[in-house]
């Protein structure tokens, strides 16, 4: 995109089409969920049905703040809850079922990560991470793909901050990082004024990059509207630098300063939706001697 202002006019309309078009993403979903239950669906669909829900939730946090100005974070806490849910079922088959790699794509993934974090699940968040690592090793995701330049940076940011080690050898790392290498370099800075410019010239990326067009010769590093205002990689890496108790990052420029790119930890419930609690407690039933991770 070529500024936040037009940004923000795609993606309302955008979401604005979605919830009115794509209805089925909640409601059919939900239903099959149901069905599963009741023996009258396979549960080989739930992971998917699960997702679908996520985004559901994810377009009305979004279309919520840019349609009210309204940052409803039960909202993001619901589409973070069924996206790690949606990633722990197929985590789940795939350690029952040979055959099964089904998941949610990683780039997607870790960014409900990132969300998990700022809405304060810190230890669920962690055990989530560590899962996405074991998936990045498996068979799930199978090193990945060098594509998009934003997940590699988030990945690097928590295992850093976490102590651990990424085995490069079984990843698919870019070659050349970009604009994320010199930021990687002084991920830890303690300097106010490097600070800002690094997160600035981040920002400058992600608009940029904000692009759901296919280009013969390019790809663009963040390709859903979902994502176009809402740069959870920088909050992530501002979060987690709080964590630390790094120097404090003071927003100077248009979006960063939007109310919904709050980088501090919000204290915010876990949700607990009874119909998947029911599905969850089956799927352990059917699998007795394999273990929910999350």
């Amino acid at each position: 995109m070529e500024n936040i202002r037009k940004s923000a006019q795609y993606v309302l309309a955008k979401k604005e089409y979605q919830l009115d078009k794509l209805q089925h993403f909640h409601s059919t979903s939900n239903e099959d969920i149901y069905s599963y239950i009741h023996g009258k669906k396979s549960r080989g669909i739930i992971g998917l049905k699960l997702e679908r829900i996520s985004n559901w939730q994810h377009w009305k946090f979004i279309h919520s703040f840019l349609n009210e100005e309204k940052v409803d974070n039960s909202l993001l806490a619901l589409s973070t809850y069924y996206a790690v849910e949606s990633v722990a079922w197929d985590f789940f088959l795939g350690k029952d079922i040979a055959q099964y790699a089904e998941s949610a794509a990683f780039h997607d993934a870790v960014k409900h990560l990132a969300q998990a974090l700022l809405l304060g699940w810190e230890s669920l968040a962690v055990r989530y991470g560590k899962l996405l690592l074991n998936m990045l090793y498996g068979k799930q995701y199978k090193g990945w793909h060098p594509s998009y330049k934003h997940p590699w940076f988030m990945l690097e940011v928590f295992c850093r901050w976490q102590g651990i080690k990424l085995d490069y050898s079984r990843l698919n790392y870019p070659e050349d990082m970009g604009v994320y290498a010199q930021e990687l370099e002084h991920w830890d800075t303690d300097n106010q004024e490097l600070l800002s410019r690094l997160v600035n010239e981040l920002v400058d990326f992600h608009i940029a990059e904000s692009d759901e067009n296919e280009h013969k010769d390019h790809t663009p590093d963040f390709p859903s509207s979902d994502y176009f205002i809402y740069p959870v990689e920088i909050l992530l890496w501002l979060n987690i630098r709080e964590r630390m108790g790094l120097t404090e990052y003071i927003a100077d420029n248009d979006l960063m300063k939007m109310p919904i790119n709050n980088w501090h930890t919000q204290q915010v419930v876990v949700p607990v939706i009874g119909l998947v609690e029911q599905a969850k407690m089956k799927l352990q039933s059917e699998c007795p001697n394999t273990r929910l991770e999350l």
